[in-house]
């Protein structure tokens, strides 16, 4: 039996009735998750012809399987939309790349995130975290505090010490952060003309532009670190250091320069943003569900006795962990992946023509209504080991799934769980009076302006 719960938390409101394709277009630009109608929350797959293309949902985990595992070669190219969006700040960097370069890129990134490596950066998160603790302890309690950008610049601190070393510092994390911000607000959500392959220049409105200024600053100051770090002997303990190990001053036909760059681009993107927004989406759903807040804080007296959290006591932090995992289910980081599909396909015995556009959506799949009991509600005792079912593999996938899942996995989840649980023990946060909370979605799945919360101190 669920427990009970509160109103479900934030979501967009579907379409009704017929919707068209100019319809949808435009509701796609506003917001990508309102054009999602009741009905999809029930389908396993389906798709249509948008105007010249044919676009399909792969919304099951038998679907999600086949796409994102079994026929992985077939949808691994990322859709038109998604390599305009990305390609300008990432360039053939790991998110965006495919083929031999992705395979090869991986490869020399995947030793950073050894399981004996984050055993060794738990202490650097935790660090991190006691510092923004210290911090809060001396903000105001009478004036909201924004709790994404607190989010992002504490998970800045994190990958920039363990990814980069000390190569970044704090002023250059600083100037990260806010060019990414800047980025992400000047990308269209919906790109009609990327999705109708047209060039990638068009059209050039002002927030395009303004885009592509962060993107040069996040370049400038990412080439000034690596250029730095060149002449020194890498450290092969960190990504920067694993990096430099195969550039081509060292290795032939190594990494380039620029090479370099984009792939420190993508870890400092993909670490910094996503957690941060999953951290972000927490202490909101915490701070609407009492019960679970004092579920949570019972468990984090118990476990740690009021002391900072470790590597070890991770595994003994389960329901705080499951708070981390539920808000991934209803936020997924990246709410929608888009692929073009590179050959002839079928699925269900349904033709899937190549050039198609094919989505696998987790803000769906998450909340899927024949898949999840109570499916948009907040419950985070369905991830506990001793609940009586467990979701179907590939029905929750905040990581992706297959060959292309995120190799940071288990490195953002210690590091959400070892952040929420340091300072949770010290803080509870409340939505200000009269807030009403959103969301945007463009690259990642956010809390709208910041997430303004109050902090409330705990004896």
């Amino acid at each position: 039996m669920l427990p009970s719960t509160l109103p479900a938390p934030v979501r967009p409101s579907p379409p009704v009735g017929e919707v068209n394709a100019l319809t949808l277009f435009r509701t796609a630009r506003r917001d990508l998750l309102a054009i999602w109608a009741d009905e999809t929350y029930r389908l396993e797959f389906f798709g249509r012809k948008l105007l010249l293309r044919q676009t399909f949902v792969a919304n099951s985990p038998e679907t999600v399987e086949h796409v994102l595992v079994t026929h992985n070669h077939i949808y691994e190219r990322k859709s038109p939309y998604m390599r305009k969006a990305l390609e300008p700040l990432l360039g053939d960097g790991l998110f965006a790349s495919d083929g031999e370069t992705w395979r090869k890129r991986r490869a020399i990134q995947a030793p950073a995130f050894s399981g004996a490596n984050v055993r060794r950066f738990a202490a650097t998160m935790t660090a991190c975290a006691e510092e923004m603790r210290a911090q809060w302890h001396r903000h105001p309690g009478t004036e909201p505090l924004r709790i994404l950008p607190e989010m992002g610049r504490l998970t800045a601190e994190i990958i920039g010490r363990t990814m980069f070393g000390d190569a970044l510092g704090p002023e250059r994390t600083a100037r990260l952060v806010s060019a990414f911000s800047a980025y992400q607000a000047g990308i269209e959500q919906f790109d009609i003309g990327a999705f109708f392959g047209l060039p990638s220049w068009f059209p050039r409105t002002p927030q395009w532009k303004s885009a592509m200024r962060a993107a040069e600053s996040v370049h400038e100051i990412v080439d000034e670190v690596i250029r730095k770090r060149l002449g020194e002997e890498p450290d092969g303990s960190t990504l920067l250091g694993l990096l430099l190990q195969n550039h081509e001053s060292r290795v032939a036909g190594g990494l380039t320069l620029e090479q370099v760059r984009n792939e420190a681009v993508v870890i400092f993107m993909a670490g910094h943003e996503t957690t941060a927004n999953t951290l972000a989406w927490a202490w909101y759903l915490l701070a609407l569900h009492p019960a679970a807040e004092a579920r949570m804080h019972t468990e984090l007296a118990q476990v740690l006795g009021g002391r900072a959290p470790g590597y070890d006591d991770v595994p003994a932090l389960r329901f705080t962990r499951a708070v981390i995992e539920e808000a991934m289910r209803l936020y997924p980081p990246v709410p929608i992946l888009s692929r073009e599909c590179m050959a002839d396909d079928v699925i269900r015995d349904r033709p899937v023509p190549k050039g198609s556009i094919m989505m696998v959506v987790p803000w769906l799949l998450h909340r899927h209504e024949l898949l999840w009991e109570r499916p948009h509600e907040f419950v985070p005792e369905r991830f506990l080991p001793d609940w009586p079912t467990r979701h179907a593999k590939f029905s929750y996938i905040p990581f992706s799934a297959g060959p292309r899942i995120c190799l940071g996995a288990a490195f953002a989840l210690t590091e959400a769980v070892i952040c929420l649980a340091t300072l949770a023990q010290a803080f509870a946060l409340r939505i200000p009076p009269g807030h009403a909370v959103g969301y945007e979605c463009r690259l990642t799945l956010r809390p709208a302006s910041g997430l303004p919360m109050l902090l409330a101190p705990r004896a």
